[in-house]
């Protein structure tokens, strides 16, 4: 059997597995609604009033064994969760039977662990803490006593942005001071005159930083231990992911967050944990509908997870439809942290709407997930033939969708999910790393249809732990700590030793449409895969209309330590980024590229050990410049680089720019010894417009076995909820 019937087989199978999605027929039915009560029996006519009822109810069926499948109908209105809301293995559904919590049709409840904020008041003294410019503007109320810290807030348009104060970059350390102790360059921010001060309430304090060697890819919200006034030295209470030092480059870097004196326009609020005030500069004119989350996740489906062992045991066949969540807190760093790549993620934490954590033929479908601070869905762990499907997420201050398996070793239990028809969009509002969807150690899965635009960094990323991480064992939060080295067996060196613990592998992503990514941070790409095992098939994906802010590295991209990934059928159409950047020993085939970076098509990075691009294939792919002259090709060391690669039949067009003869760059590419069938020629479009990229019936891209590239199943489905679109 092939890769690619393999994978289309894998993914049949597990279809054919799952219990039927519609409406449950001639089942056992419970209802709640927010005026029901919970003495009750639970039926249509006298409802539960609390999903916490309505669910021990159903335990006692599935204490008796089903007989039937279950359906709980959910009544419109508001549910305020005071705990998070969790289903175990006394909740779960068998193989022969679901068990479903539907909002009940043409309703729509709303799951949330929002309290509302009364009693506000404006000082009738202009506190001497607030900036000029927010004299007059500021409400204050009481924190309500059912409510502990929390680090985001709502009105009913959304979330409120905390006050922010002016972005600096960090200095240097003084003459004199160590600058190599490592613990010191991730805890010690230098700053320059002003910007931070000694406050009363500084465990309130939080400074946001960009914390990578370049300043692109990486947010950090890090709380403060100290500041040294005197010394302009400010100590966070856990370690940054990288050096708080000085950077090179000119944009800010930094910035403090929840403090009255940058309390400086409409919508900004600070809160404090001390004197239990909250002040706010209303969007309107006097504070209405301002709600804080209790919680940083509503819904639970816990399985028993055997963390250091080899066996979970999960909750099964468990659906939700229909529901809308929002309001939840996001997630706060802690000392005992395990971070995936860059700390993009932490692992094993209880920071999405819904959390699936040792599951297994789940469902997630046709719901919303709005207006929160952290992930909106999270499969960790053990999670196999779950679907996420047909649901809208939107203004997210983290990600969209996670699947975050065991750190490497040879529990291989997060596989075979489909992440099918979503709209995800706007989210990242705080953590800007923030991912659509990502696959950590996550495999065979099937990630479709969705519609991902508008977010701060990558739309799709696949990772895992790179080489390095395998040659000796280290303690950073980054990745390090997440490997499991009684499994593993000690230190790894060969890449071939290290792939069999590499789990993000044979994923097939497609026909997902992609736009308006990349739109604060750099050194990234809208699908990008770093770090994972072989045979992951990136396939006839439409990623259009990328324009960027900063430097990043293109729209596709396999970075550090990534081989056997194919790109294939995939149109990259208008960006200021590059379409490729190409490390690795990858595939790349019948692809259409169309008005990029006129210097940036195909970009080759260095030729060190984990970016190699020997044995790559390039392929009867089309590269086209509508108008004007472009760079088809950028190597970091040299064309050297690709001469034991594959490279042919692939076509170069630049629109106004005729060639009487072979091309430089093509001559060049001969010299090592590929390109020999590769042509520069007008491939014919028949009508160059966003979504149509058919040519021409003569087009001499046909004629060179480059495929026509149909985009009309791509994104969203037909049958995608209109009210997730309202």
């Amino acid at each position: 059997m092939n890769r690619r019937s393999f994978l289309t087989s894998s993914f049949v199978a597990a279809a054919g597995a799952q219990t039927p999605r519609g409406a449950v027929a001639n089942g056992a039915e419970v209802y709640v609604a927010p005026s029901g009560r919970d003495e009750n029996p639970g039926n249509k006519i006298r409802p539960f009033a609390t999903l916490q009822r309505a669910r021990d109810e159903v335990r006692k069926l599935v204490a008796k064994g089903l007989k039937s499948n279950v359906t709980v109908w959910i009544r419109g209105g508001t549910y305020t969760l005071r705990d998070p809301l969790v289903f175990g293995l006394e909740d779960s559904g068998t193989d022969r039977y679901s068990i479903t919590y539907q909002a009940v049709p043409g309703e729509r409840p709303i799951i949330t662990s929002g309290v509302k904020i009364t009693g506000w008041k404006e000082p009738e003294t202009m506190l001497s803490e607030l900036p000029v410019t927010a004299g007059g503007k500021v409400w204050v109320a009481d924190v309500p006593d059912s409510l502990g810290r929390f680090y985001t807030l709502y009105d009913e348009r959304g979330h409120l942005p905390r006050a922010q104060g002016r972005g600096f970059n960090p200095e240097d350390p003084p003459a004199g001071v160590e600058r190599n102790d490592r613990t010191s360059r991730v805890r010690n921010l230098y700053y320059p005159a002003g910007i931070l001060r000694n406050w009363s309430n500084l465990d309130d304090v939080e400074i946001v930083i960009r914390s990578t060697p370049s300043s692109q890819s990486t947010m950090n919200v890090l709380a403060l231990e100290s500041v040294d006034e005197k010394a302009r030295l400010a100590r966070t209470k856990i370690p940054a992911t990288y050096s708080l030092a000085k950077t090179t480059t000119r944009q800010p870097t930094a910035w403090v967050e929840n403090v009255l004196e940058v309390l400086d326009h409409p919508g900004a609020w600070a809160l404090n944990t001390h004197t239990r005030k909250l002040y706010l500069w209303p969007r309107t004119e006097k504070p209405e509908g301002i709600v804080a989350p209790r919680l940083r996740e509503l819904i639970r489906v816990e399985g028993k997870i055997d963390i250091d062992g080899p066996t979970d045991i999960p909750v099964r066949n468990l659906i939700f439809r229909g529901l809308t969540f929002a309001h939840a807190d996001r997630d706060v760093w802690n000392e005992n942290d395990v971070g995936m790549q860059h700390d993009w993620e932490m692992i094993d934490k209880p920071n999405a709407l819904v959390r699936l954590r040792g599951a297994e033929r789940c469902t997630v479908q046709n719901c919303r997930f709005r207006d929160s601070g952290g992930d909106a869905v999270r499969l960790d762990l053990y999670a196999q033939g779950n679907r996420i499907e047909g649901n809208e997420i939107r203004h997210m201050g983290q990600g969209g969708i996670l699947l975050l398996g065991y750190g490497a070793g040879r529990k291989d239990v997060n596989k075979r999910n489909e992440i099918l028809n979503n709209h995800i969009h706007d989210c990242g509002l705080i953590y800007w790393h923030s991912l659509g969807v990502v696959l950590w150690q996550s495999g065979e899965n099937h990630v479709a249809n969705n519609y991902i635009h508008h977010m701060p960094r990558h739309a799709i990323c696949l990772a895992g732990p790179r080489v390095p991480y395998f040659q000796r064992p280290c303690d950073t939060r980054e990745i390090c700590k997440s490997l499991r080295w009684q499994e593993i067996g000690g230190p790894k060196t060969a890449w071939d030793d290290v792939i069999p613990f590499l789990h993000t592998r044979k994923n097939l992503i497609e026909n997902n449409e992609v736009e308006r990514v990349l739109q604060k941070l750099g050194d990234g790409a809208a699908i990008n895969v770093s770090g994972c095992g072989e045979g992951d098939l990136i396939k006839r994906n439409y990623v259009h209309d990328i324009f960027s802010n900063e430097w990043v590295s293109g729209c596709l991209r396999t970075d550090d330590w990534q081989r056997g990934t194919t790109w294939e059928e995939n149109v990259i159409y208008r960006s200021n980024a590059g379409a490729w950047e190409h490390k690795g020993g990858n595939s790349v085939i019948n692809n259409y590229a169309i008005d990029v970076l006129p210097r940036g098509y195909f970009r080759i990075f260095r030729d060190g050990p984990g970016e190699r691009i020997d044995g790559s294939v390039l392929e009867r792919n089309i590269f086209y410049n509508s108008n004007g002259a472009a760079v088809f090709y950028t190597f970091a060391i040299g064309p050297q680089q690709v001469a034991k690669s594959k490279i042919e039949h692939n076509l170069y067009y630049c629109g106004g720019v005729q060639e009487s003869s072979t091309p430089a760059f093509l001559q060049t590419l001969r010299a090592q010894g590929v390109a020999s069938t590769d042509a520069y020629a007008d491939p014919m479009f028949l009508e160059l417009q966003p979504r149509d990229f058919r040519l021409r019936p003569d087009s001499p891209a046909l004629k060179m076995g480059i495929k026509q590239i149909d985009l009309k199943d791509v994104g969203l489905r037909r049958d995608f909820p209109k009210w997730l679109l309202e």
